[in-house]
């Protein structure tokens, strides 16, 4: 039986693997939750286990919850930057990381990887895209490229982009998501970012990285082996599955298999014209430094604008490419220096947003 502790428990990642385990009987029990500021106390009586409602604010509290925690793995699967220092606690708590928080790689990078090599810990990737490579690449070591699918989110179709509500962009067509992710994926950013994660989860530089529409997402990634086969996961979309074979990876009937009766697949190239900021992630990988974390600090302050009805859609690409504009090189060797970069970019972010208000 294996034990879970749950980051974030009240959202759309800690409430996929909740409703699964209410409803199958996996072998699998949970440890304790953890939500920002949504009332988690129910599904902490269905388990049985301790629960913190917490404004994640008081890092002690958190770390002191974590630790006395008896668990075999813990979830991370809050949502934005803040989720790094969680990923950090849980690992200096001495636990592996089944990590869904994709801002904790992208700011983390190399330094994160490492760090928590030396602390004897494992980071296991929750994304959907990239549980698969995951999974694809174990017993290997002939592969030369990653394939990242991505559904192109609502406006695939659309060329109009200009006046784009808040509620047709969080309408993601295959996943049902969080606000913050359903927006980045109608951006096209959170692919902008998946792919940054790929590079430093598999270490894959950006040449070797590339991106497919393929609307369907019954693909989730491919890998290129050097005979130039391709090799791919595939199931309906569900996180259940990447979730669950974190913790997991034997256990049984986790979802519904594939049929293929009259299964049809789509695939088509990126449009960097229309969704720049996926383009730009290329350039922030060449660049390293502190390029990815710019890019991931810009795309929170121009999504939130958006949400608070500053912004149109099609400005949070500009503000995220002027944000990148600026200089942001230099080394990487602690904690400090991400949030510095992190701290420089939310800053440089906020002038360009209020100089396009003005």
């Amino acid at each position: 039986m294996k034990s879970v502790l749950i980051l974030g428990a009240s959202g759309s990642i800690g409430q996929t693997l909740i409703k699964a385990l209410k409803t199958n009987n996996y072998n699998v029990t949970v440890s304790g939750l953890i939500a920002n500021t949504s009332d988690i106390s129910s599904d902490a009586e269905y388990f049985n286990c301790p629960y913190l409602n917490t404004d994640s604010k008081d890092f002690n509290q958190v770390r002191d919850f974590i630790a006395n925690t008896h668990t075999d793995i813990v979830l991370n699967g809050i949502s934005g930057s803040i989720g790094l220092i969680f990923t950090i606690l849980s690992l200096e708590c001495g636990f592996d990381v089944a990590l869904a928080n994709k801002e904790s790689i992208v700011m983390g990078g190399d330094y994160l990887l490492q760090y928590a090599s030396a602390l004897g810990r494992r980071i296991i990737p929750v994304d959907s895209e990239h549980s698969a490579i995951y999974n694809l690449l174990k017993g290997r070591d002939d592969a030369e490229r990653l394939i990242l699918t991505a559904s192109g989110g609502p406006f695939l179709n659309r060329e109009d982009l200009e006046n784009i509500s808040i509620t047709e962009a969080i309408n993601h067509p295959t996943w049902k998501m969080g606000k913050k992710i359903s927006l980045d994926s109608a951006t096209l950013a959170n692919k902008a970012l998946e792919v940054i994660e790929a590079s430093y989860l598999f270490g894959f530089n950006e040449s070797k990285i590339d991106v497919v529409i393929h609307p369907q997402s019954i693909i989730h990634s491919l890998i290129q082996v050097k005979s130039g086969a391709l090799y791919a996961q595939l199931s309906n979309p569900n996180m259940a599955l990447p979730i669950l074979s974190a913790i997991d990876d034997r256990l049984e009937n986790t979802i519904t298999p594939l049929s293929f009766d009259q299964l049809m697949l789509e695939f088509r190239k990126p449009d960097y014209s229309r969704f720049p900021i996926l383009k730009a992630a290329y350039t922030c990988l060449k660049n390293k430094g502190g390029y990815p974390i710019a890019l991931n600090a810009a795309n929170e302050i121009a999504s939130f604008a958006f949400f608070d009805g500053r912004i149109r859609f099609t400005q949070i690409s500009d503000i995220v490419l002027d944000t990148l504009s600026y200089d942001f090189t230099g080394k990487i060797n602690s904690l400090d220096d991400i949030f510095s970069f992190d701290s420089k970019a939310r800053s440089i972010a906020e002038d360009v947003l209020n100089a396009r208000l003005n």
